[in-house]
């Protein structure tokens, strides 16, 4: 007595196989070596693109260390208040 999960795990199992089966045939062609022959392709230089990237690098490090400048900037201004308080706490008391 089999139940219907049993037969739906057989059915699948007998797909599968028979997929690959039916396939695997393609895969071993699809995996020949074909010799290309004439030119492959267009060659494109390749300086505009790398100072390009160059030039993209630089400009988020720039750009990076101009908010960084800008945070520390604000902390140092909040503890020179600060300090200012904690000065005018001290002389009150």
């Amino acid at each position: 007595m089999t139940t219907t999960l049993t037969r739906a795990r057989r059915a699948f199992a007998a797909l599968t196989a028979l997929a690959a089966t039916v396939l695997l045939p393609a895969v071993a062609a699809a995996q020949e070596f074909v010799k290309v022959e004439g030119k492959a392709g267009e060659d494109v230089p390749a300086g505009p693109f790398v100072g390009i990237a160059y030039g993209f690098i630089w400009i988020a490090i720039l750009a990076y260390v101009l908010f960084v400048a800008r945070g520390v900037a604000r902390v140092r201004g909040e503890v020179d208040d600060l300090r200012r308080k904690l000065e005018g706490a001290g002389t009150k008391r």
